[in-house]
């Protein structure tokens, strides 16, 4: 009878675990086990073990140790036979296994590894081999044939092809974040849970947010940014016991339990550590990279909601702490959890508010400073909510970026002032004729396809390019400098036009102006809003950007405009274009069309 024969399952089983026991025996070894490799860098746990129980009581584990990381890796793809006479001369690059090794009773080590073809497949670990044993050739070469018997079987029965390759592989992918080998959301969520259950010890959770990582992958570049998140991860980890666990939630956020908070540790003191690992620079590629970051910390509550709770207001203590502590440390507290409830009902009732079509646009009109004509609008989301009325954006569009509806709310946005001045420019012929405002968000224009949307959506729309305005605020400009020109240029290309809003927030560096194909530049409205009285310093500021702007061949808008006062100064600087209050208030569709009807009568459209 042939192994083909004979393959069912359990048989197959049966025979690799004969196979682990005669190397078991050979070797002298206390256990030996047979571990998978998942990914390019993880194992996954022992997949046949032998003895199956451990020797003794609190010595060795059910589950025995996964060696991870590129030292291990190295060691099995260069040497077809390792062996560790004392687990204590490991390097410190494999502290964290070396410790975890002692704690299950390991004294000394061999390891052979499982190839399937030239791929690397897997490990046999084999504990505690017989001391003092000099393992000459032949005796290897015994021990990797037993190791090749496993592997025919395993093929046989399709276990390393199928189930390693696929069932395995997909575990993996939806356990575990592939860039930094931590556990995802899911699986703490998971453990989080079993550690509520046991309902004996405090603990609490820490969410550690990496501010603006995003802006960091669009500077320095995607493989840049995963190899800062795994430095980062390696500095976590330095300011933690061993015993506290830590997972990637999301692209920019850390997750740590904290178990045995009664031995004298608490969420703050280890915050702050976290934080003060973090404060010196990090050097990548030539790079030195300073990372900001807050920590949200969230305690144990008896209350019987889910636990998954318990992250989320880890969740909102972060965002408190990066928007208002000055500690960059925020504790959820009672006062927090209104906030938390409403977040939560908030972010729930948006994600169907597209789907509901309660969103509106409201559109607030822009003039020639020079004769007062109407030359278009700019487009401005409300949410007509069922229960809280109209909401403004500052309510939802921060909600919206965190959360990703950023990316189908703005689309909707974009197409749907393209569709409507479509509409108004045959309504209200004018020459040239009426334009539309749009802004744009950063994740928006991170998009690889975003110029192909815009294309698409003029193109559906039947708006002319050239009637269509995006607004990118400087902070984002600035920002992505460098990764954003070749995009800027294709928009250009299209015939759009593209202004930097928000211009002189903070971020103003003049000289880059002519560096970006940008058709013009709105102040923000805190400089217009300063033009006189105690602040009159803004109207020099004011003068100095129009000049420039002037130079560069940049038209300049001035929004935020709310007084005869600030119009007449403002055209009197040279000023092209303005809105605001003093012009005219956000209006509907509806009193938009009543606003054009009396331009027309009056002559004020351009």
């Amino acid at each position: 009878m042939t192994l083909q024969d004979s393959s069912q399952p359990w048989q197959i089983d049966t025979m690799v675990v004969d196979c682990i026991r005669v190397i078991a025996r050979f070797s002298g070894a206390s256990r030996v086990h047979l571990f998978f490799l998942v990914s390019e860098r993880s194992f996954r746990r022992a997949r046949y073990t032998w003895p199956n129980l451990p020797k003794k009581t609190g010595q060795l584990g059910a589950e025995p140790h996964c060696l991870q990381g590129p030292w291990w890796l190295a060691k099995l793809r260069q040497e077809s036979f390792t062996y560790i006479s004392d687990i204590n001369h490991l390097p410190e690059e494999v502290v964290e296994d070396r410790n975890t090794l002692r704690k299950e009773g390991v004294r000394s080590l061999a390891l052979l590894p499982v190839f399937d073809g030239k791929r690397l497949a897997g490990l046999v670990r084999i504990d505690d081999p017989l001391p003092g044993r000099q393992y000459n050739q032949t005796e290897r070469d015994l021990l990797l044939i037993a190791v090749q018997l496993v592997v025919e079987l395993l093929r046989v029965s399709g276990d390393i092809a199928a189930l390693n390759r696929d069932h395995s592989h997909l575990t993996y992918e939806s356990m575990y974040d592939r860039s930094t080998g931590l556990p995802n959301r899911r699986l703490f969520v998971d453990r989080l849970r079993l550690v509520y259950e046991r309902d004996q010890r405090l603990f609490s959770v820490l969410l550690l947010g990496i501010e603006n990582y995003h802006l960091l992958q669009e500077r320095y570049g995607h493989g840049v940014g995963e190899h800062l998140m795994r430095m980062v991860v390696a500095r976590v980890r330095s300011a933690l016991r061993t015993t506290d666990e830590i997972a990637r939630l999301d692209e920019q956020q850390i997750s740590v339990l904290l178990e045995d908070m009664l031995e004298g540790v608490d969420g703050e003191t280890v915050a702050r550590r976290l934080l003060e690992a973090l404060s010196q620079p990090f050097d990548i590629d030539g790079h030195s990279i300073l990372v900001n970051a807050s920590v949200g910390i969230a305690y144990r509550s008896e209350d019987a909601y889910p636990v998954e709770s318990v992250v989320r207001e880890a969740e909102i203590a972060m965002t408190q702490a990066r928007q208002l502590s000055n500690s960059k440390i925020m504790v959820f507290n009672e006062g927090l959890r209104g906030k938390l409830l409403d977040r939560m009902e908030l972010e729930n009732d948006l994600k169907g508010s597209l789907d509901l079509q309660q969103l509106v646009l409201h559109y607030q009109p822009i003039i020639v400073m020079e004769t007062n004509k109407l030359i278009g609008f700019e487009a401005l989301v409300r949410w007509q909510h069922p229960q809280r009325g109209l909401i403004w954006p500052l309510e939802f569009i921060t909600l919206s970026e965190e959360t990703g509806l950023i990316l189908p709310l703005g689309h909707w946005v974009l197409r749907e002032a393209c569709r409507q001045m479509s509409v108004w420019q045959v309504m209200y012929p004018c020459q040239p004729p009426l334009v539309v405002s749009v802004n744009i968000s950063a994740r928006q224009i991170q998009q690889r396809d975003f110029c192909a949307q815009v294309a698409t959506v003029l193109k559906d729309t039947g708006l002319p390019p050239s009637s269509l305005r995006l607004e990118i605020t400087e902070s984002v400009m600035v920002e992505h400098t460098g990764a954003m020109a070749s995009v800027l240029d294709q928009l250009r290309c299209l015939g759009v036009q593209l202004y930097i809003d928000d211009f002189g927030t903070g971020y103003s560096s003049l000289g880059y102006l002519d560096s970006l194909p940008v058709n013009a530049i709105k102040i923000d409205r805190r400089f217009v809003n300063n033009i006189k009285g105690a602040g009159r310093s803004s109207l020099g500021v004011i003068q100095a950007i129009i000049q420039l702007a002037h130079e560069l061949n940049i038209e300049v808008v001035a929004e935020g405009v709310e007084t005869l006062e600030q119009h007449d100064e403002l055209k009197r600087l040279h000023c092209e274009f303005a809105q605001g209050y003093y012009v005219s208030h956000p209006l509907d569709t509806g009193a938009v069309e009543r606003y054009m009807t009396s331009q027309s009568l009056a002559g004020a459209v351009a």
